[in-house]
């Protein structure tokens, strides 16, 4: 891993009464914002089967907080891949069911320009990805 890099995985126990909701809500690419608090906007700018791009406005200010990402949602693994083309991260994020856990695995880098803040990063997005995760399984709002 570069010194740019972030790995860490979060999981979190559905209930397995809830787990076609859970799959509906995390497969919902439009939605994403409700879930993940660190995407503030995403704009489908092409749907192709279940493949798409999308700009995204990240929720943190100034010029750097806009990127483009490919989103493969596939039904029969319940995997939702988002790989992070462009922007102040990239890399990729993949979101999937297993068993009765939902599972955020992330593998990205960051523009240099935060690498001083690298650790306080990984905390905060292992921080947001636990609540996103909670959110989608409808543990709290």
């Amino acid at each position: 891993m570069s010194i740019l890099g972030i790995e860490f995985t979060v999981s979190r126990e559905i209930d397995p009464g809830d787990l076609e909701r859970v799959w509906r809500a995390l497969s919902d690419i439009s939605s994403m914002p409700r879930y993940w608090r660190g995407h503030r906007e995403i704009e489908i700018l092409n749907a192709d089967n279940n493949t798409y791009i999308a700009r995204i406005r990240f929720a943190f200010p100034g010029p750097s907080n806009r990127g483009l990402a490919r989103i493969e949602v596939h039904n029969d693994g319940k995997l939702v891949l988002i790989n992070y083309v462009k922007g102040p991260i990239k890399g990729y994020v993949m979101n999937y069911i297993s068993g009765n856990s939902l599972i955020s695995q992330w593998n990205i880098s960051i523009s240099p320009l935060f690498l001083i803040m690298k650790s306080w990063i990984k905390r905060h997005f292992m921080s947001g990805t636990s609540n996103a995760l909670a959110r989608i399984i409808g543990d709290e709002t």
